[in-house]
Formats: C-alpha cells, sequence, structure tokens
C-alpha cells in the first residue's frame, strides 16, 4: 500500500482522508490558527474511534477530536490524526423527557437538540453563542457555558455519563468507574485517585475563587465516597485524556416567564458597580455591551440606531427567569430601584412584552457578527476574550484592561457575562503584520498578570487551547506537577491533543497563525467576476466560525451540508481551499483538478450563506468565480449547455417538447439522453407553453400614475405563462402601467455552471433592448425570485460599476412587495381555500423575504401556514443533474414532508424550480402567489372584501 492510511481505512468502517484538499478543510477552526492534520477519520462507531487511536499509537501520530470547528482558541487543530465527530457521530441516541435525560453522539449539536424537544417544557442550560451550530462533544471538551452560566453552570454540571477511549485503545464509561470502590481500580484509575488523596488540600485550595474558571485540569472533588469521579475532570479537558464517543446529560425543567432590565450607564465603572449590586437578587444573567460595539451596531446596522441611544458608554442587560410572571417583576423591580437608589443610572427600563424583550436581545445578538464585517486590515481578535475575575474586582479589572490596550495603543470592544465576571475583550489587530503579531503575547502577558493579582482565570469558557496553555503552569504553580502527572497516567505516550494545556511554549500563541507576517496571497490570474474589495479579500474574510454548518432551520445554510454533512460541503470549505490555492499551500493548477471543481461545485448557489454568515462572505459568487476560470480553459459541459439553454428551448423547440416527452419515458431513449446531456432520467422535461406569454400580453398593458417593467423570466414566459397574466391583471387592476418589453433570461443559470461570458451577453442585451425604458418606469417587477436575486446583486458581478445595473438593481421588487404596498387599490372577494406557503432561499436573502406570506395572511377566505422548511433541493437547475438527482430528493424532503402533512388544498411558493421540485414528489398542487390573488380580484361592488 502507497498510502499509509489505507491500512487504517481498512479496518474501520468509516471514512479516511489523506489527500491535500481535505486535509486543508480541516487545518483552521474559530481561531486565529491553522494547523493542517495528516489525515482526517470520520469514525461511524466507537469501535472506529479504537481503531484510530491504535493506529495513531503504531503510526506515531497524535489525535486531535473535533467537532463543529467553531472554538476561538485553536483547541481542534493539530498535525496528527483529526477525528470528525459530525459527518456520522452525529445522532441522539435517547430523549427520556419523564426522567429528563438525554443520550447523544459527540458530533450532536445543541440546536438539533432546542429543536428535539420542541415545545416541552424542558431545556439544557448552558448557551453558548455559538449553541446551534456547536456539538455536544466540543461543548464537553472546553466545559462551555454562556449568558446564563452565572445562574445555571456549565456544561459539566449536567453530564451524567460518558464512554471515552483511552490511549491505548479501551473503552471506558465513567459510570462504571464511579460506581467502583477506589480500592478496586487497577492501573492508571487507581493511580489517579491515589493522586488525588496524597495531594487533596493542595488541589482543593489551588484554584482562583470563581465558578467559570476551566483553564487547566478540573482535579477538585476527583475522589468522593471512596469512588473516582471524572466527569469534572473530563469535561474541559479539550481531548487531552480520551476521545469521548457518548455522552448522557441531564435536562431542567424551563422557567415559564422571565423579565427583562435594560441599564444605560456613562462609564463601565457604574456598570461593573451595578453588576456588584444585581448579583443578590439571583439574575439568570447580565450581559454588557461597551461604547465601541454600541457604536458599530449603530453605524452598520440601521435598524439598531433607534434602540441605542448615542450619549452612553455602555448598556447592560439584566434577566431574571421563573416560574411566575409576578416573582420575575418583582425582581426587576427591585434590581430597577436599587440602580437609581445608588445613583448609579437614571436610564434603567423594562422590557414588558415579548417583542420589548426580543429587540433588545437583538442589540446583543446582532453586535457581535457585525465586528466580523469590519472593514480594513485590522480584525477583532480573540486573543483575550475569555478571561474572568472575581465580580468584586470588576472595577479593577476594567480600569486595568482600558490602561492596557491604551498603552498599547490598540483599539478594542468589550462585551460579555459581566455578571460571572467574564469580559470578551476583542482587539484590532492585523496579524499579516510582523508588529501586530508581536502584540498578541505582550498584551497577553500583561493582561495575565492583572488577572493573577485580582485573582482570576485567563479561561473563562473557551478551554485554553494553543491560545492560552502558556499561563496554566503560571495560574497553578503549585499544582502543574499535578496535571502533567494525571495527563502521563491517562495518556503515557502524548497522542491526546499534546500542545494543548500541559504544553507549556510561551510563543505558541504566535506560530502556526492562520495568516501570520509571513503570510503572501496572491492572484496570479484575470477575474472573471467583478470584486468590490476584490477576490483574495473575498476569501480571507471567512473566520471559520461554522456557522454554515447549522443543521436546523436556524438558518437557511447550506442545505447541501444539512443532509451530507460532508465538510467539502460546507461554505467555510470551499474558503479553505481558495484560501490555500491563493496563498501558495497548495498549486495552482489544483483549481483544474476535478476534485478541487467537485468541492466548489457542492455549492449549488442558494444564495444563503452569502447573507447569513457573520462575516457576509459571498461563497456562492467565490465558487462561481472558480467555475467560471476551470470553464475558461477547459470550456463548459454538455449538461451545463443543456440546462443553460432554456430560453432557446422555448424560443425554437416549444412544439416539439410533448413528443420529445413521450419518447423520454421510453427507459433506453431516456438514459441515453441522460448520458448525452447529463440531465436524470427520472426528471421529467419541463413543460414548455404552445403560445408564451409574450404572445399573450401587448408590450404596453394599462396606463396608471405608476409604471413598471415587467420582468416575466423565462419560466412565467415560455413554461407557465398564466403567471405572467395573473401578474398583469393585478397590476392592471391597480392602476399600474405595465410595460412589457423584449427580453431574454437573467442570466443566472448560465452564471451558476460558470458561463460567465454568456450570462454576461444576456444581460447586456436585456440592458440594450429596455434602454430608456429603465428611466422612465418606476419599478421593475418580478415573479422569480431568483430573476429578482439576479437583477439586485448578480447583474453587478457580470458587469461591475455600471449604472444601467445599478439603476436596474435598485427599481427591481418582488411583485408580492409592489403590491402589499399599494393593496388600498384593490379589493378581493373571499374564496376559502387552505394553502401552506415554502419560502424560496433567493427570496429569503432578498430585501422583506416575508411579503409574501404577509400578503396571503390578508387574503379573505384563505388560511396560509408557514412551512418553515429547508430548501426544497431543487435550487436552480442543480438537481436536475443526475449525479444530484438522489442528494436533491434527500435536501427536499423535510420540505416535502412538512408539505404532505399540512392537509391543504393548495401549496404556493416563489420560485419556478421549487414548484417543479414540489410537483414532481408531491400531490398537492402548487401555485404561484400571485396567482391566488388574480383569482380573488373582485369582479363587482357585491362581493367586494378589502384586504387586512
Amino acid at each position: 500500500m502507497t498510502n499509509p492510511y489505507e491500512r487504517l481505512a481498512a479496518v474501520i468502517s468509516g471514512e479516511v482522508h489523506a489527500d491535500p484538499l481535505w486535509r486543508h478543510m480541516l487545518a483552521t477552526d474559530g481561531s486565529i490558527f491553522q494547523k493542517t492534520p495528516a489525515c482526517v477519520v470520520y469514525p461511524k462507531t466507537a469501535e472506529d474511534v479504537r481503531q484510530t487511536v491504535r493506529f495513531a499509537e503504531q503510526a506515531g501520530l497524535s489525535v486531535h477530536a473535533r467537532g463543529a470547528g467553531s472554538g476561538l482558541t485553536g483547541g481542534a487543530l493539530g498535525d496528527g490524526i483529526v477525528i470528525d465527530f459530525t459527518r456520522f457521530m452525529n445522532r441522539l441516541l435517547v430523549l427520556d423527557q419523564k426522567n429528563k435525560v438525554f443520550v447523544c453522539e459527540p458530533g450532536y449539536r445543541l440546536g438539533q437538540l432546542e429543536t428535539a424537544i420542541g415545545t416541552a417544557p424542558l431545556f439544557f442550560p448552558p448557551d453558548p453563542s455559538s449553541g446551534a451550530y456547536a456539538t455536544f462533544g466540543g461543548m464537553t471538551g472546553t466545559n462551555a457555558s454562556g449568558a446564563h452560566a452565572v445562574k445555571y453552570g456549565n456544561v459539566a454540571d449536567y453530564l451524567l455519563d460518558a464512554d471515552m477511549v483511552l490511549a491505548g485503545g479501551e473503552l471506558l464509561r465513567l459510570s462504571e468507574v464511579e460506581n467502583t470502590p477506589v480500592e478496586d481500580l487497577s492501573g492508571a484509575l487507581r493511580n489517579l485517585a491515589d493522586l488525588y488523596r496524597e495531594n487533596e488540600a493542595l488541589i482543593e485550595g489551588a484554584y482562583p475563587p470563581i465558578r467559570c474558571n476551566v483553564a487547566g485540569y478540573n482535579l477538585r472533588g476527583l475522589v468522593r465516597r471512596g469512588r473516582l469521579q471524572l466527569r469534572r475532570l473530563v469535561a474541559g479537558s479539550e481531548g487531552t485524556l480520551g476521545i469521548v464517543t457518548r455522552l448522557t446529560f441531564r435536562l431542567l425543567d424551563k422557567p415559564g416567564h422571565d423579565a427583562l432590565v435594560v441599564a444605560y450607564f456613562d462609564d463601565i465603572i457604574s456598570a461593573a458597580r451595578a453588576t456588584q449590586e444585581t448579583l443578590p437578587l439571583s439574575p439568570a444573567g447580565i450581559e454588557i455591551m461597551d461604547k465601541s460595539l454600541l457604536h458599530l451596531a449603530r453605524e452598520s446596522a440601521p435598524a439598531l440606531r433607534d434602540k441605542i441611544p448615542e450619549d452612553i458608554d455602555n448598556a447592560v442587560l439584566i434577566a431574571f427567569d421563573g416560574t411566575s410572571p409576578e416573582a420575575c417583576a418583582a425582581l426587576a423591580q427591585r434590581a430597577m430601584a436599587r440602580l437609581r437608589e445608588r445613583k448609579l443610572t437614571d436610564r434603567v427600563y423594562l422590557a414588558v412584552s415579548s417583542r420589548e424583550k426580543e429587540n433588545f436581545w437583538a442589540i446583543r445578538k446582532a453586535a457581535v457578527p457585525i465586528l466580523y464585517k469590519l472593514k480594513g486590515e485590522k480584525k477583532i481578535l480573540a486573543l483575550i476574550e475569555d478571561a474572568a475575575v472575581p465580580t468584586d474586582r470588576l472595577t479593577d479589572y476594567f480600569r486595568g484592561i482600558y490602561r492596557i490596550l491604551g498603552e498599547h495603543g490598540v483599539a478594542f470592544v468589550l462585551y460579555g457575562h459581566i455578571a460571572k465576571g467574564l469580559m470578551h475583550t476583542r482587539p484590532l489587530l492585523n496579524l499579516k503584520d510582523s508588529r501586530d503579531v508581536a502584540l498578541l503575547r505582550s498584551i497577553a502577558d500583561s493582561v495575565y498578570d492583572l488577572i493573577e493579582g485580582l485573582g482570576g482565570t485567563v479561561s473563562g469558557e473557551h478551554g485554553d487551547g494553543r491560545l492560552r496553555s502558556a499561563y496554566v503552569r503560571r495560574r497553578y504553580p503549585t499544582i502543574h506537577p499535578l496535571f502533567l502527572r494525571t495527563k502521563q497516567l491517562l495518556d503515557p505516550k502524548g497522542r491526546f491533543n499534546p500542545e494543548i494545556i500541559t504544553h507549556h511554549d510561551p510563543d505558541q500563541m504566535k506560530t502556526n497563525l492562520r495568516f501570520g507576517a509571513g503570510y503572501r496571497s496572491r492572484d496570479r490570474q484575470a477575474s472573471c467576476l467583478f470584486w468590490e474589495e476584490g477576490f483574495v479579500d473575498e476569501v480571507e474574510k471567512c473566520h471559520g466560525c461554522s456557522k454554515c454548518t447549522t443543521v436546523t432551520t436556524a438558518t437557511r445554510m447550506c442545505p447541501v451540508y444539512k443532509v451530507t454533512r460532508e465538510e467539502a460541503a460546507a461554505p467555510k470549505a470551499k474558503a479553505n481551499l481558495l484560501r490555500a490555492l491563493l496563498s501558495g499551500k497548495v498549486r495552482e493548477e489544483t483549481l483544474y483538478l476535478k476534485s478541487f471543481q467537485q468541492v466548489m461545485s457542492l455549492c449549488a448557489n442558494c444564495g444563503s450563506c452569502a447573507e447569513e454568515c457573520p462575516s457576509n462572505v459571498n461563497i456562492p459568487k467565490l465558487a462561481m468565480e472558480a467555475r467560471a476560470r476551470c470553464v475558461a480553459r477547459f470550456g463548459a459541459s454538455r449538461h451545463s449547455r443543456v440546462v443553460t439553454r432554456v430560453e432557446l428551448v422555448g424560443r425554437t423547440f416549444r412544439k416539439a417538447v410533448p413528443t420529445m416527452e413521450k419518447l423520454m419515458a421510453v427507459g433506453s431513449v431516456g438514459r441515453l439522453a441522460q448520458r448525452l446531456t447529463g440531465v436524470d432520467a427520472r426528471r421529467r422535461m419541463p413543460a414548455f407553453a404552445a403560445r408564451p406569454l409574450f404572445e399573450r400580453i401587448r408590450p404596453v398593458e394599462g396606463e396608471g400614475d405608476v409604471s413598471v417593467l415587467y420582468f416575466a423570466g423565462c419560466y412565467a414566459g415560455w413554461m407557465q405563462p398564466q403567471i405572467g397574466e395573473a401578474a398583469v391583471r393585478v397590476l392592471r387592476a391597480m392602476g399600474v402601467s405595465v410595460r412589457i418589453p423584449p427580453q431574454h433570461c437573467c442570466g443566472l443559470p448560465a452564471m451558476t455552471k460558470g458561463l460567465v461570458a454568456d450570462a454576461r451577453k444576456l444581460v447586456r442585451k436585456n440592458l440594450r433592448k429596455w434602454g430608456a425604458l429603465l428611466n422612465a418606469v418606476d419599478h421593475i417587477v418580478v415573479t422569480c425570485s431568483s430573476c429578482g436575486y439576479a437583477l439586485m446583486k448578480d447583474w453587478a458581478a457580470l458587469l461591475g460599476d455600471d449604472a444601467l445595473v445599478s439603476r436596474a438593481a435598485g427599481k427591481t421588487l418582488h411583485i408580492s412587495r409592489f403590491i402589499e404596498e399599494r393593496l388600498d387599490r384593490v379589493a378581493f372577494r373571499e374564496v376559502t381555500e387552505r394553502a401552506a406557503y415554502h419560502q424560496p432561499c433567493h427570496l429569503k436573502i432578498q430585501p422583506d423575504p416575508g411579503c409574501s406570506f404577509r400578503l396571503l395572511s390578508g387574503l379573505p377566505g384563505l388560511a396560509i401556514r408557514d412551512l418553515n422548511a429547508h430548501c426544497c433541493g431543487m435550487i436552480g437547475s442543480w438537481g436536475m443533474a443526475a449525479e444530484n438527482y438522489e442528494l436533491s430528493r434527500r435536501i427536499g424532503a423535510d420540505l416535502m414532508g412538512k408539505l404532505g402533512a399540512a392537509g391543504v388544498d393548495v401549496a404556493v411558493t416563489d420560485c419556478p424550480t421549487c414548484r417543479m421540485q414540489m410537483e414532481a414528489f408531491g400531490q398537492t398542487p402548487v401555485r404561484h402567489p400571485v396567482e391566488l390573488i388574480a383569482e380573488r380580484l373582485a369582479d363587482n361592488e357585491t362581493d367586494v372584501l378589502k384586504a387586512h
């Protein structure tokens, strides 16, 4: 075997990847570091993990457990074998709501648990900000917590049991150890118990007096009542003592009520004192946002400007929860009174309604992602963002932080869980600059000295990782030798994450940086698309947070990843590979390799990640650029040519389509066509109308005070002209002048396939034919959500800063939004009908994505429900390909299941390809919103019902 990892692949049921592309995809996490592993293993069973550990022992390789890769300290990186649990070992095994217990594999995510619990009055209290996508393996490894930890504690407080693979490949169940008298233990476990008993007084007195400390190993209470208690040692050990394969946790009853106090302060010291005053009231959490963060929130998010006063230094949110609304309100009133009595602030308010509370929490949740969108070379860094001090030392801590960063001349933002003395302090540094790289240790050393003097900890909730392990020995000078002995007992040869916790290298935080002073990147080719900030800059915007791997409906991105759980499908994988390419980590010719283009092809261009990513990295556009460069060199595939020629087929072959469809039904013909075109034989040929829309309507329809250009798109133009007719009827009923000039495909299908030159020609042809009409009309109205997105966003990527393109983008509106804004012009008759609405991906990422559902909700007699489903799976022409057919069905299964269970008369969606998918795999008739609206237009005065 030429590949040494083939031997491992032969003995496990999971997957092993040792090729350079896979290794680069797993070389980063949410931290500032980068380390390329020797190989990546996706285990399916605990036995796979055991075999991998044994293989690593024989091969002399380190082992690094990995969950979502959202960690901020680099704890999931290494140059050995990375074991990634998100691909296969991601299941919920038991959910026992009666006994308030659940069992899961390490790759299972908190967001999935919340979905599984549903409306049951239970919850898992630790709530890290990455909870939607964080895995329970990763959360256990770092002993994670969140905004409500002051009341509810950390993950370790809820861990009941775990299975863990030890260094020799043995599988250990913690509960079995805890049920065994110490005297009956042997080997490393007995020695570990003796280590504690011989040093109990030293251990118990060595930790700082704060609850949220996760630095080093937690040896406290290691032996209780003659039993070895491993749970609190394992939680927070960051995969350095063993690899967990199964986890059991307890749940709590969910508090039924809450109250929120919002207080604004003129200085940070007053906020610290306010925290100290309100902590005795047992709040569920207290969050702070400083002036820098609030300023950025106001500047970057106009919706927040009215909610945040301009003349304040910071805002503090004080949350209470409980079983009684009266009790929560009483605590909130006491907190407010206390702040006023101490004259800490007069600007303190009680958020009463759910909407008010959501709005204020939205500031906290929205403000932090804004930081990732900061333009310029300096970026916010997770460097000293996890330090915590006793709450009675908060004022000293704040003064010290401001002094240290001021002396270094470094701008920063500060926010965090002030109730537990934990501040996320994020300096702005440029790690491509050697001077700023040098500041990493200088700042960290100064802050550590401050924290040590205040009796605090350098790691409050995110773990030590590569970032803070150098400070563990300084924090625990008396028991650090016991940490080393613990590591040696459970991992004798140091295979498990060897550079974490027990590794002492003061300069580790400056090495193996993702960028670093020696980082260079350049694009040696001319770009196929226009880039406002540059192709390289767009690639480097990705900071690896892993939000794009969310698998619930909390985000729409990424539909392919949600189903496959393949790292190659994750949007961040594209950024990682492109960064490796542009920085010379892989050869330039790699762009043209089939394996590289396969990764890019897993972006189906739903567009969701570009909008939902905290950094707004335009991964779909990056993938299109990569495909376009490949097409420019080798030409387009036959499949790409076929599926992007809808307009051509409509114009020239539409009357022959019924005959062709009959031929395609013959199995041998269908299979031959699939080989020739790449379109799956199981897909029905799109139906084309004998008379297209442009033969059914005049170029000018109606006259009114508002004038619109109606862009029908290929679907309403050539396939389902009744949609265009319905649109024109509604617009005319509203007294709108409708212009339908000659028009061509929006270009999005060609652009998605990398046929950028073809797409550019189509856009230019449209603009030439529309000419002065662009100035004359008030709006461009579209019925296809994808066409709308193309006009608003993609045309600029094709033609750059073009005046006509900008004018078209600025005037484009989805028809539901246009109608809703002018509802007073029309009346509707009541038609009793039950409908279910599916929101297309391309509408979800446009301004006012809820316009269609709101509009339909106001129609008299129509009972409409939002399916709130995942992507349909067709995603333009992507689902037409034979290679994507089965995956397309799997992606759409969530939608089809919800639609089938809805029991409605009609399904509604704005997207042509969503409609095609829903009709192909469902039994419910599918319509466009404008069709339902047109059918309900009042025809006479006797049945007029105004819309609400």
